[in-house]
């Protein structure tokens, strides 16, 4: 085996598919990666008929020639298990592996991802497979983390198999423990839906299934699919002491603090254009908290993305540099590009990558180039600092199921509610939040926003944060939140949780609305812009925002927006969905400046701004996300690591610029 380099983050890395290439073009392969600036290749994801020709006859002297051949050039290896792609044989033998759609018909040999994460079969192919890279890798100190499977994640509502359907009885038998609890709590009277033996329960493949039905399901099919990742996480920890992940996705129907909680490091894919770059940025802010450690951005595109054919176009000059900056700025160590060599063949071979299939560079390479320069001289600030914030948005996948299952409103759709009305809002006031799951730590935070999320009760979160705001923090809550129980279904006796005893508010009336029927205004005149739901507070204590106009004379005067004193705390109500200006021009700042963050350096509405601190070390860091152009107010003089300068005052930020600042630094 090649002795082991010494391997440090940040790493600027590429998939590779050695497997679908003759042998003499890797060492071309890996020169140019050299040249590029590369230190990290991920490979073996889909290689599982490479691996194992047949079944139990395994070939891994490619692979190690291959691992020892980019070591060699001081490039490290991340190895992923290639269970989303079985081999012919294996289909061919159990074709029971296939996932079920609704109609009862199963899939084909293929694809990808494209069998039963419940299946016996699958199962154990798998782990037989796991266990042999792990063996045959596990102590190879070349290989510094591993990816297991790839993007695996429940769509729709997943694989309708008898084998999924006998497990989800038996889940749904140690969770209820009686039908008639079942019956009760999904209100299954309705519609004469009753059963009188849990074995009575069907798949959900009707769509007008009960809805607390469909969010069981749904829910079973991702804590599946966590299951079937655990497992190999069981018996790779046999053989390696290198970081286990899994490479996720930007939907959030897994809850992924669940997903990476045997693993050791949180990964992610992403293919954002510049049109919406900033979402990126959203679910880095996300991948952040799940993990104690810096994450993985596993996948995002260096130019353009596509399969058969390209999608959308290609990028301007400075993208590629920004997008492979961003997540290391918002507390990655590693970027790494999909894909090193654009296939030659096959499902995607109008995707974007490093160099043509030709092995020539394309026309972001010398942007790769640089941004591997620039990831050295900023490497010691990187790896001593993380990112520091006191603000944080609730993102929970039981929400994301939850709207999958029930809209509420037809025209609202949860995900662009939160990025388009909360997170948008903050980024273009220079605000860093943390985006978290329910079952986070919250001490850390002084100032924390909880829309749309109707279960407080997972997770104890509505416990924790009545015990948090009466210890000094301020909560910004609703709308659509405490407002079901659960399994989704209304409270019997109230219309919220725990929400109106604790901040001793009664809760009027809740109502859709599609059109400008309704107008609130601040104390001091200000016009509250128009919104897909409303609730209207009683006995509000303090009001902020009233009802001026509405079609029923009843609600004049109610409040949407209401703050309360807790201990030495503040709970603010949110009876509406705050259009983004009227969060940037009033409950941001309202907010804030009760909680002491700071906000409002930045012009321009297009810059990333990340506080950092750790080992006696502190400072920020801005990037420009939209090709725009902007400038920040520096507090005091900083020292620039990119350029060596120190800066000071009000600085500018060129169009997809970078700028790491450090305090007290000559």
């Amino acid at each position: 085996m090649t002795k082991k380099n010494s391997y440090h983050p940040p790493y600027l890395g590429v998939a590779y598919y050695p497997e679908a290439w003759p042998e003499e073009e890797m060492a071309k392969d890996i020169a140019k990666m050299k040249e590029a600036g590369i230190n990290v290749a991920r490979m073996g994801e889909f290689a599982w008929s490479k691996m194992e020709l047949r079944e139990g006859e395994f070939h891994f002297e490619w692979l190690h020639r291959v691992i020892n051949a980019l070591a060699d050039a001081g490039i490290a290896t991340i190895l992923g298990t290639p269970t989303a792609t079985p081999p012919i044989w294996l289909s061919r033998k159990y074709p029971d592996i296939m996932k079920e759609n609704e109609t009862g018909r199963r899939r084909q040999h293929g694809g990808r991802r494209h069998c039963c994460s419940n299946n016996p079969h699958y199962r154990a192919a798998s782990a037989r497979i796991v266990e042999a890279m792990a063996k045959e890798f596990g102590e190879n100190e070349n290989v510094i983390g591993w990816q297991i499977d790839n993007e695996i994640y429940s769509a729709g509502m997943g694989c309708f198999c008898p084998e999924c359907q006998e497990k989800f009885i038996r889940e749904l038998r140690d969770r209820f423990r009686s039908i008639e609890n079942l019956n009760r709590e999904w209100d299954l009277s309705t519609w004469s839906q009753e059963y009188s033996d849990f074995e009575e329960i069907p798949s959900p493949r009707d769509t007008l299934i009960n809805p607390h039905h469909k969010l069981a399901w749904m829910t079973f099919q991702q804590e599946s699919n966590i299951n079937f990742v655990e497992m190999q996480a069981k018996i790779l920890k046999q053989y390696t002491k290198a970081p286990l992940g899994t490479d996720t996705m930007p939907i959030n129907g897994t809850n992924y603090r669940h997903m990476t909680r045997s693993l050791d490091v949180a990964q992610f894919n992403h293919y954002n254009s510049e049109e919406n770059l900033w979402e990126a940025c959203f679910w880095f802010d996300f991948q952040r908290t799940l993990k104690d450690r810096p994450f993985w951005n596993t996948e995002t595109s260096p130019n353009y993305s596509g399969s058969i054919a390209a999608n959308g176009t290609t990028r301007r000059d400075g993208f590629c540099y920004a997008n492979s900056f961003l997540p290391l700025t918002l507390g990655a160590e590693a970027n790494l590009y999909w894909l090193w060599r654009t296939h030659f063949g096959g499902h995607e071979v109008m995707h974007g990558s490093v160099v043509y299939a030709s092995g020539r560079p394309m026309y972001s390479y010398r942007e790769v180039q640089k941004a591997s320069a620039d990831f050295k001289k900023a490497a010691d600030f990187l790896n001593d600092t993380h990112v520091e914030t006191r603000l944080a948005l609730h993102f929970p996948s039981q929400s994301w199921n939850f709207f999958e299952t029930q809209k509420l409103s037809k025209q609202f759709d949860y995900k662009r509610s939160v990025l388009d009305c909360f997170y948008r809002p903050m980024v273009d006031l220079g605000l860093r939040p943390d985006v978290i799951e329910n079952d986070l730590p919250l001490d850390k935070y002084q100032l924390i926003f909880t829309p749309f999320v109707p279960d407080l009760e997972q997770d104890a979160l509505n416990q924790r944060l009545h015990q948090w705001v009466e210890q000094g923090g301020i909560w910004v809550v609703g709308p659509m939140t405490d407002i079901r129980n659960r399994y989704g279904a209304h409270f019997h006796d109230r219309p919220l949780g725990s929400l109106e005893s604790f901040a001793n508010v009664y809760l009027a009336h809740s109502l859709p609305c599609d059109n400008s029927a309704f107008l609130c205004q601040t104390a001091d005149g200000r016009n509250l812009g128009d919104s897909l739901w409303y609730e209207f507070y009683d006995n509000v204590g303090e009001s902020l925002a009233e009802v001026t106009r509405s079609p029923h004379s009843a609600l004049i005067g109610k409040s949407v927006l209401l703050r309360r004193k807790i201990g030495k705390g503040t709970v603010i109500v949110l009876g509406w969905i705050p259009a983004p200006q009227d969060m940037k021009e009033f409950l941001l700042p309202l907010t804030c400046d009760a909680a002491g963050i700071s906000y409002g350096q930045a012009e321009g509405n297009c810059l990333m701004v990340t506080p950092r601190t750790g080992n006696g070390r502190e400072g920020l860091i801005l990037a420009e996300f939209e090709g725009q152009g902007g400038s920040y107010q520096l507090p005091c003089p900083m020292y620039e690591h990119l350029s060596g300068k120190t800066l000071s005052g009000r600085v500018t930020i060129a169009p997809y610029e970078v700028l790491i600042l450090e305090k007290n630094k000559t």
